[in-house]
This record gives C-alpha cells, structure tokens and sequence, in this order.
C-alpha cells in the first residue's frame, strides 16, 4: 500500500508538471486581435487540444469570456471542484466518468487577467498503476510463500534433528548405546553434547561411588578376620563378652558380603538405562534355585515385558533379592510373582505358600532388626532395607494373606515419576 500511493504520488507530480508547462504555451497562444478581440491561436498549442475527446483540455476565460479547446468537444472542465492532492493548483477531478487531473491559474497578461484551465485525463495512469499494484501483491504473496515453505522446510528439518535425538534417549534408556549419535543441526548439537557430558559424568561418579563402596568393604575384611580370631580365643577362655562380641562380627561380616555382592553386580549399570524387571528376576531365580536347591521351589512368573524398574538397577536387585529371599525362606514349594507397570506406577507382587504372618504381627516385621520367628537364620534386615527403598522412591508396600497359596503376599507400588527433591530429603 505504502510502494502504490508513492508511485501515485510520483505520477501525478509528473502530470502537474506537464500541465504547469502547457499553461505557459496556451497563455502564449492567447492574443489580441484588432477588430476581432481576444482569441486563441491553436497553431501555437499542442495538436492533442484539437483532436476531439483526446484526453488533454484546455479552456482560457478573458474578460468574461471563455474559449475552449476543441478536444473538449461540447463539454467543460469544471471549475472549484475536485479533490486537493497535495500540488499547487492541481485538483484531482472526474472528467466524463474518468479521473483528471486540473491546473487552474489566473495569469496577468497585457493588463488583463486571463485564468487558464488545463485537464489531462489519467485513466490509463491509474489502471496502470492498479495493475502495478496487483502485480506487487502476487509478488508479494508468491514470497510469502516462499519464506513459509523455507521456514516449514527449516522447521521441519530441526524437528527431524529432535526426533533422531529422542531416539537415541530411548536406545540410551534400553542399553543399546553409552553416548547420543552427533548431529547435522547446529542449534541441537550443544544439546546432544551437554547430555552426552551429563551422561559421561553420572556413570563416572556412578562407577567411583560403587568402586568406593567396594574397596572399603574389601578392605574392611582384613581387621575383620583379626578380630575374630581374638574373639575364637574369648570364647576358648570362655569369657562371658565373647559371645555377644561374636554375634555382632557376623553380622558386620555378612553386611561386608552384601555390599560386595552389590557392587559386583550393579557394576555394569549405565545411568538412565531403563531397567527391565523380568530380566533381573530371571537373574535372580536362578541364583535363589541353586541356594535353595534342597526346597525344589517353582515360581510362577506373570511379568509384562514393558515393565521396568524407575531407578537404578541395583536398588532393584535389592528390592527383588529380599522380597524373593524372604518368600525363598519361608514357602513350602511355590512362589508367585506378579509385576505389571501402568501409566503411574510399577506393581509388584510376591505370594508364597508358607505359614504367612499374622495381621498384628506385619508392622513389626517392618522394623529393623525385628524377628518374628527366632529358629530362622537371619538378621532381620530383609524387610526393613525393601521398605526403606520403596519409602526413597516414595511408593507403598502392604502386607496381605495369600488367598491361593496361604502365604504372606507382599505388594509393592512405585510411581513412574520420582519427585528428586523429595528423594535427596529422604
């Protein structure tokens, strides 16, 4: 709009100027003739003011008197109407049902005033310049689309970026890879880098952390085994301390084997790898059918294959080792486990065919140390460290009768989301 009204502008100015020019040549055809009186001599003006309807007017007042060009055949150029367009004694007008330009001025000549009036007719200026501005629209238009294809092209190119990036969060999750695939866009690559450096980070601090714990537990054997040869010659002497002492020295020495056996087996964890649960419980059965060989145990598994674990893998095989120990420890011949994950949380259930626990009896069984059944090897530690865990992922655990083996059943609940905050305060 604003490029068509400056070419408007631009035009009309150069119309004014003309006709500010051809004023001049009519004022010098305007002569006094002895005898006849003022009149016009069109052989000194332009051809165009001769030929009828030609678009180029003129018409002289002198002494009241009118002469008029003979383009402008029976008509008249109307005088003090029109629109002002901004030009010295230039009016915009509608000549025969056409637009015009007007300059209309009253000039001094040989002690007479003599107005002169001059139109041009600007139809074919004005359908140019409505052609002109409909061409500026289509081009216009045409690059607006153009800029959207490119910027849907530009869009759409970062997009695929992204989806290739959340791809390869999704392998990272399940194993497939350790870092994210570089990428061709410039503005998601500090991303891909920021998250693989994250990633790099956690499994080093991760792997440091673990190496730590098991260094110390390693190390923390050596004085062990001094202290419990002193403790094998208390109870020679019999002392009556040496007893208590020894009691406490197991269960420091199988606490130094749990964390070991921890270590070792979460150490080839990657950070952020979803951790699927019947891949770990097929681990752990295995293992619990050799120690519990004697018992012929069968578990019976219904376990959906979409079902992981929202943490880290060795605060599942803790979980899933006590709850399936525990169950181990006390079932006849049959264990049942059930895990299933839906959009909140993971479900897991562990039935067993045992004597199962009292009502009044299961809030105790959650305390540390707490031993309903003193002719059974343990510490009291199995049930006490699962709820501690489920209480750091803030889920839920209940104890129940099993209705089809007669057991304890015991079910967990986790959230697929974790609150970090509420974590690290725990």
């Amino acid at each position: 709009m604003g490029q068509s009204w400056f070419l408007r502008q631009m035009a009309y100015e150069f119309v004014a100027a003309r006709l500010t020019s051809d004023a001049y040549t009519v004022l010098r055809a305007v002569e006094m003739d002895i005898g006849a009186g003022w009149r016009i001599n069109v052989d000194n003006t332009s051809s165009v003011y001769q030929q009828p309807m030609s678009g180029h007017y003129y018409q002289v007042a002198v002494d009241g008197k009118w002469f008029f060009s003979r383009s402008l055949w029976d008509s008249q150029i109307p005088a003090e109407v029109g629109q002002d367009i901004g030009q010295d004694n230039i009016r915009l007008i509608q000549q025969n049902n056409k637009p015009a330009l007007v300059y209309s001025k009253t000039f001094m000549k040989q002690g007479r005033e003599i107005q002169v009036m001059l139109a041009e007719d600007i139809s074919r200026i004005e359908e140019s310049l409505n052609q002109l501005g409909w061409l500026m629209v289509g081009l216009g238009l045409i690059g607006l689309i153009i800029l959207l294809v490119l910027q849907i092209s530009i869009i759409r190119r970062g997009l695929r970026s992204l989806k290739e990036v959340k791809q390869d969060i999704s392998r990272l999750k399940s194993g497939e890879i350790r870092q994210l695939s570089s990428t061709n866009t410039q503005e998601i690559e500090p991303l891909v880098t920021e998250i693989n450096y994250l990633v790099q980070n956690m499994e080093l601090r991760l792997q440091r952390s673990r190496n730590a714990v098991g260094n110390l537990a390693h190390a923390a054997k050596t004085p062990l085994t001094v202290i419990d040869r002193h403790i094998d010659t208390l109870l020679e002497q019999g002392m009556p301390q040496g007893p208590v002492i020894k009691e406490q020295s197991q269960r420091l020495r199988q606490m130094i084997d749990r964390e070991l056996t921890r270590a070792r087996i979460a150490g080839a964890a990657l950070p952020g790898q979803r951790i699927y649960v019947g891949e770990e419980l097929e681990k752990l059965i295995r293992t619990l059918k050799a120690i519990y060989r004697e018992k012929a145990l069968v578990f019976d598994l219904d376990v959906s294959a979409k079902s992981y674990f929202p943490g880290e893998r060795d605060d599942l095989v803790e979980l899933l080792g006590n709850l399936l120990d525990n169950a181990c420890k006390w079932a006849e011949s049959q264990i049942r486990i059930n895990a299933h994950m839906d959009e909140h949380c993971l479900e897991l259930i562990v039935e067993d065919d045992g004597p199962g626990v009292p009502a009044e009896a299961r809030e105790r069984l959650m305390n540390r140390g707490e031993r309903l059944d003193e002719s059974t090897s343990g510490h009291g530690l199995g049930m006490s460290i699962i709820n501690e865990i489920v209480r750091q992922y803030q889920g839920r655990i209940m104890l129940d009768s099993s209705e089809p083996l007669g057991g304890l059943k015991v079910m967990v609940m986790l959230p697929r989301r974790v609150d970090p905050e509420l974590v690290k305060q725990n």
